[in-house]
């Protein structure tokens, strides 16, 4: 179990990583979002603002190199978890159709925090 582990996390990091970095240099193509406005809206305004694109992808790189080198581990999981819930919320509410993905992450947070909740435990006393 401990190299499944091994492997879900650091694909976890690997797909933040790229993702991360994608935000920054454009190396991917572009999302289509074919009927949903709404969602190509969004997303133009995010990537349109001078600030809350870097703010992500920054965030997702130093969070997927925490997750591949398992340096601070506890903390880069809670730094997940705002990332993992705005993106499993905007694919729910405005593009559904590509929500796979998004859930992969979310289910990966919650299993992780589960599997190192002796060091979440503290908190919620």
């Amino acid at each position: 179990m401990k190299i499944v582990n091994t492997i879900l996390r650091i694909g976890l990091g690997l797909m933040l990583l790229v993702f991360g970095l994608n935000k920054f240099f454009w190396f991917m193509p572009d999302f289509q979002f074919g009927e949903d406005i709404g969602a190509a809206n969004l997303f133009q305004a995010f990537t349109d603002s001078s600030y809350m694109w870097p703010l992500v992808g920054g965030l997702e790189v130093v969070v997927g190199i925490l997750f591949i080198t398992k340096k601070a581990f506890p903390a880069a999981l809670l730094a997940l978890i705002p990332i993992s819930i705005n993106v499993v919320l905007f694919h729910a509410v405005l593009n559904i159709a590509n929500i796979g993905p998004a859930l992969l992450v979310a289910v990966l947070n919650v299993y992780f925090i589960y599997k190192n909740w002796d060091s979440y435990r503290h908190l919620v006393k």
